[in-house]
């Protein structure tokens, strides 16, 4: 297959770009980024997604949420299935991806780490077992050119809690005089420091007792891996919404 990497220019592009070259799969890699140059590459690199000649099969986006609309009218005017790992999304550029999903398959993820996505099960299973008798709370920690906080992963997690129990809301971080925390709270507090590549902590606050379920990553590889795994499955899916949980079959 071949694929679209946009934002190519970028850390994380860069590293798609090594796992698609590496991966047997994939045959064919056309980058974009308003960044690049072309001459440093020997593969097509454009600064306009619309001045793309080659056809693909999939695009991997790893840029800002701003690019968002040009990857959705590229993707729908083309029928091209596009993963989207780029976080910090609003209710607006949620609401476009909704809409496009009607037309091509769209595959939208807060984090790409197996790992993360086997944790986001795992916190699910809790928030049944345990969430009706205990107090929870989310840390996540990111180096410090992370620019949206909290992280689309402590979002994940957040949700999978609230999936199990109604009437949760998010607040995030405490300051002043807050009052006595209630039971239908789940506490998220964002660390921005150094190179901390990811870490997520989901704390189930009992009397006498503290359940954690956690995971780090060690480097931005594994989020690479995982978008190339994402658009190797995407290929020739129908419309619609997916996310990493299709893709391993934890659903």
């Amino acid at each position: 297959m071949k694929v679209l990497i946009y934002g190519i220019a970028g850390t994380m592009g860069k590293i798609v770009y090594e796992t698609c070259k590496n991966n047997p799969q994939i045959d064919g890699i056309v980058g974009v980024d308003k960044f690049a140059n072309a001459n440093d590459y020997t593969i097509p690199v454009y600064n306009d997604v619309n001045n793309v000649k080659e056809s693909v099969d999939c695009i991997i986006d790893f840029s800002v949420k701003a690019a968002l609309p040009d990857i959705i009218n590229y993707s729908v005017k083309n029928n091209v299935p596009c993963v989207l790992c780029t976080t910090g999304y609003d209710k607006n550029d949620l609401a476009l991806i909704e809409e496009a999903s009607k037309k091509v398959a769209v595959f939208r993820s807060g984090n790409m780490s197996v790992g993360v996505n086997a944790l986001v099960k795992l916190v699910s299973e809790a928030a049944k077992l345990l969430g009706l008798y205990s107090d929870v709370e989310i840390i996540e920690q990111h180096h410090n050119k992370k620019v949206d906080a909290p992280s689309g992963t402590a979002i994940m997690l957040a949700d999978a809690v609230k999936s199990q129990i109604d009437g949760l809301n998010i607040i995030n971080g405490r300051e002043g005089q807050c009052g006595r925390r209630t039971k239908n709270e789940i506490g998220m507090h964002a660390v921005r420091g150094g190179t901390i590549v990811g870490k997520h902590e989901v704390m189930f606050i009992m009397n006498n007792e503290v359940v954690t379920l956690k995971h780090e990553s060690e480097n931005k590889g594994i989020f690479a891996e995982g978008a190339v795994k994402a658009a190797v499955w995407m290929a020739n899916k129908p419309a619609g919404k997916y996310d990493m949980l299709d893709v391993l079959g934890l659903k």
